[in-house]
């Protein structure tokens, strides 16, 4: 699945989900580090990309 966050300089970028490792905060953005070790922040804060990344987990938790 393919789903759209937004880097730091405002631009949208697309992301296929399947190729996404693991991402965590990052200060108040969101680091994603996919399985072949690149990695991007987005401005999303790490709530709303876990709820679109993680859809099986709450938001907060």
């Amino acid at each position: 699945m393919i789903t759209e966050f937004n880097l730091l300089d405002g631009n949208p970028v697309m992301i296929n989900m399947d190729q996404v490792d693991y991402f965590q905060p990052a200060d108040d953005n969101t680091l994603i580090v996919f399985a072949d070790g690149r990695s991007l922040t987005v401005m999303d804060s790490y709530d709303a990309v876990a709820e679109i990344l993680n859809p099986e987990r709450q938001a907060g938790d």
